[in-house]
């Protein structure tokens, strides 16, 4: 067991930029809440969000550009593939504490920190815990998935077969940089002795296939704190809804050519590259934008059904449990992590990424005794202790310990 007293949480991002970041600021407010330990956040991009402005956290902000908001190609392809200003920042922060006290715990670093932060940590003497939100651990464009053909892919990440695949959502030479910073990146990393924590097993299954494996181990899934629950009457409700990325991998278009065909009415919260094009072809569908939690909770009381359509693995979804907190009924595609938390025809159907099965699907749902029956299941059935704050504090602290 070793003493804990102090936590580095490191992110690429210091703001919400999205679920895995809106993870590690939960981590480092709750840490500094309810645990005695000294919590710094490392923020590769941007200033501190409200979240970690009014805690206790001490920030540490490199405010350095991520690949997109660098002005400089140059500069984004030398610095993107190992950034050695992210080694020395990091480790003028990591000399000031006791190594055997203390603790790094990743949860981003593909767009800004690198994988120099896990270098420096390593250099001195400190323990390092990584968050498997995604999976760049293994493959070079982090999805598992081929944007050109559109389908998951099944290649060996990192073999012949997949440098020499263009599969990237922008071109073939993208994909060789991305080749590059992996190479990088795998030369780094496995060297080092990395703590994994998993988050769905759904997720780890999949990494596990494409070599990811470590002497430490742990599960520990990502909190979903949802204050007052109550159950939303869907079945009173008319509106299906998407949130999340607007992009062909989340299913964007998936979603609103179903709703259209189905001819019910919806919604699509969010922004992304595929956002205008949607619209145009789908005006009976309402596209508000990019909701703040606050307005997301005025929606989930609208809704009659929340539809999670990615068509690629994903990592563990927060949008699904938080819409099943309140009752309301989920349709999840089956490659996807997010179908680890429903059960086909009871909570929620689990369906195939196309879109003759969700158009089907969605009209099941005119049926307002089927609506209720589910809500009543997905409301009943959602595991608030394991999913609050404090469980995941606890299993957290103790992995901290242990490993």
């Amino acid at each position: 067991m070793h003493k804990v007293k102090n936590i580095v949480i490191a992110c690429d991002y210091a703001y919400i930029e999205g679920g895995a970041a809106k993870v590690a600021i939960q981590t480092a407010v709750l840490l500094s809440r309810n645990t005695d330990c000294h919590v710094f956040f490392i923020g590769g991009s941007g200033e501190a969000c409200r979240e970690l402005r009014n805690s206790n956290v001490t920030c540490v902000l490199f405010r350095l550009p991520d690949l997109l908001q660098n002005p400089s190609k140059t500069d984004a392809f030398i610095h993107g593939i190992y950034n050695r200003t992210v080694y020395r920042k990091a480790t003028e922060l990591y000399r000031t504490l006791n190594p055997t006290e203390t603790v790094l715990h990743v949860h981003t670093w593909t767009k800004v920190l690198t994988s120099a932060v896990f270098k420096a940590a390593s250099d001195c003497g400190i323990r390092i815990f990584l968050t498997l939100h995604d999976y760049f651990l293994a493959c070079p464009n982090g999805g598992c998935y081929n944007y050109v053909q559109r389908k998951i892919c099944k290649l060996q990440p990192m073999s012949m077969q997949c440098v020499l695949c263009n599969c990237d959502s922008r071109n073939y030479v993208y994909k060789i940089w991305r080749c590059l910073r992996q190479a990088r990146q795998n030369r780094v990393l496995r060297r080092l002795d990395i703590r994994y924590i998993f988050i769905s097993a759904f997720q780890r299954e999949q990494l596990k296939r494409r070599g990811v494996s470590g002497t430490r181990e742990y599960y520990v899934r990502n909190p979903v704190p949802v204050g007052d629950r109550y159950r939303v009457k869907a079945e009173e409700n008319e509106l299906f809804l998407f949130a999340g990325r607007v992009t062909q991998e989340k299913g964007a278009d998936l979603f609103c050519e179903a709703v259209t065909r189905a001819g019910v009415k919806a919604a699509v919260l969010g922004d992304g590259a595929m956002l205008e094009d949607l619209k145009k072809k789908n005006p009976s569908v309402f596209f508000p934008g990019w909701q703040s939690s606050e307005q997301m909770q005025e929606w989930k009381k609208q809704a009659r059904c929340y539809i999670f359509p990615s068509v690629w693995y994903e990592g563990s979804p927060l949008t699904v449990p938080e819409m099943q907190a309140f009752g309301v009924p989920c349709i999840v595609t089956d490659c996807s992590s997010a179908k680890d938390t429903v059960t086909d025809g009871e909570n929620g159907f689990v369906v195939g990424a196309e879109i003759s099965t969700l158009e089907e699907t969605v009209r099941k749902m005119s049926d307002d005794t089927v609506v209720k029956a589910m809500s009543v299941a997905t409301y009943n059935r959602f595991d608030e202790e394991g999913c609050s704050s404090e469980t995941y504090i606890k299993q957290l602290t103790k992995v901290y310990e242990e490993g």
